[in-house]
């Protein structure tokens, strides 16, 4: 019986503590590596597109659209307002700011907000090219040139 439990004794499969060990530092660096790439991608998120880029690029998006078909495009108010004259409709579009927010009104009712949190805008007319310049309340500054087609009848 005593041979029994002694060969009972060194055949067991378990760890040593050496191991052990071993496995413990293998965990620790996967663990660091992981860490690391999370950190780097999170990052790189915050670095290539933050919340005012994609905000901006939708307003340009919604800004562009309205220069289609265009009559007569008028900039008033100290470069904080302009207004769009279109040739077939006798709707008038004026993009202003109001307080944070750019804004879309038609005829002079309602409005839709395009562009909010923002601390200056100024819209500069030259020839057939408008320039809107953005400076956001986070101190970021954004400038977008527009080529407006005009319909000349």
């Amino acid at each position: 019986m005593y041979r029994a439990k002694r060969r009972n004794l060194l055949n067991n499969k378990g760890f040593t503590l050496l191991e052990a060990l071993f496995q413990f530092v293998v965990f620790i660096l996967l663990a660091a590596i992981l860490m690391m790439v999370v950190s780097w991608l999170n990052q790189m998120n915050q670095s290539l597109l933050t919340d005012d880029d994609v905000t901006w690029e939708l307003f340009v998006q919604d800004v562009q659209q309205l220069f289609s078909n265009v009559d007569e495009i008028t900039v008033k108010e100290k470069s904080e307002q302009i207004e769009i004259a279109y040739v077939d409709s006798v709707d008038r579009k004026q993009i202003d700011r109001y307080g944070d927010v750019i804004r879309l009104k038609t005829n002079d009712k309602g409005y839709v907000p395009l562009l909010i949190g923002i601390q200056k805008v100024q819209f500069r007319l030259q020839g057939d090219f408008l320039t809107i310049y953005v400076e956001f309340q986070d101190s970021v500054v954004k400038e977008r040139t527009f080529f407006v087609q005009k319909n000349y009848q």
